[in-house]
């Protein structure tokens, strides 16, 4: 077993990037694959989306900061195959030191060498934005995908977007490779929205075709602290464009490296 290691980035803020990376992990996991979800964003979005209080759990920075064993701190979910590494505990003065920590050191990629083994896919949630943690991140993976939500800002992100992506290839990490972009938020009742969507499809080589739609129920999961499938199931709308997106996202890999899965059940409770 060798992880597949895939950055979630985006040039701007609330493109759904984190929403995302958590419901494909959980499309990952239902297909058999065993799914790491990596929360690398100095805010921890991972663990506020699934909170149901105000704790905190230990997660990578004490790992990096206070030596604690990763199989002390990796998250075992109630939904089999999934886990979760967050942010762990870090006040808001220490932010810009993570940040710096990240960008100038070989902690994250030492974490992943020991990691790599032990899953089918690492899903790296970085955080908005084009700067130091997201280009460690991107240091360090083999993949990228880029969200980019179905409005006129994200599209003039683009370019910056794939610069950096470009400028790390060619510095950094030359096995770097985009999987694709991913239009997030598309509202179908919308004309500018559908608008935009088809521009994107239209003018970019690489975009998904299951884009992610603009849904209430994404608010509704949010604030019980839970993934789309555990409200709805895995056959709602929602949870099938995230189970299409994995199937494009495992074909796209298979061209270069291969990997298989398998359903497994869903639990309608926390997750954890």
């Amino acid at each position: 077993m060798s992880a597949s290691i895939i950055s979630f980035i985006s040039a701007k803020g609330g493109t759904g990037k984190t929403t995302t990376a958590l419901n494909l992990a959980v499309a990952f996991a239902e297909k058999g694959l065993k799914t790491l979800l990596f929360d690398l964003d100095p805010m921890g979005s991972i663990g506020f989306s699934l909170a149901r209080n105000d704790r905190e759990w230990e997660g990578f920075v004490e790992h990096i900061l206070k030596k604690v064993p990763l199989e002390e701190v990796i998250i075992q979910t109630k939904l089999d195959n999934l886990y979760i590494l967050s942010r762990g505990r870090m006040a808001p003065v220490d932010v810009c030191s993570y940040e710096r920590l990240l960008f100038s050191s070989k902690v994250l990629s030492n974490t992943l060498y020991q990691l790599i083994n032990d899953y089918d896919m690492i899903l790296l949630d970085t955080p908005s934005g084009l700067g130091m943690v997201t280009t460690a991140a991107l240091d360090t993976s083999g993949f990228a995908v880029v969200a980019l939500q179905a409005e006129p800002l994200s599209l003039r992100s683009v370019s910056q977007t794939l610069a950096l992506l470009e400028r790390v290839q060619k510095t950094k990490n030359p096995n770097l490779k985009l999987l694709g972009l991913l239009p997030t938020m598309v509202d179908g009742g919308n004309p500018a929205s559908k608008s935009i969507y088809h521009t994107i499809v239209q003018s970019f080589e690489g975009v998904f075709e299951a884009y992610t739609p603009r849904s209430a129920l994404f608010l509704d999961a949010s604030e019980k602290g839970v993934p789309v499938s555990f409200l709805g199931g895995p056959r709602t709308p929602e949870m099938k464009r995230f189970s299409m997106l994995a199937s494009e996202i495992e074909a796209r890999l298979e061209e270069l490296k291969g990997t298989t899965g398998v359903q497994n059940e869903y639990s309608q409770r926390s997750l954890i």
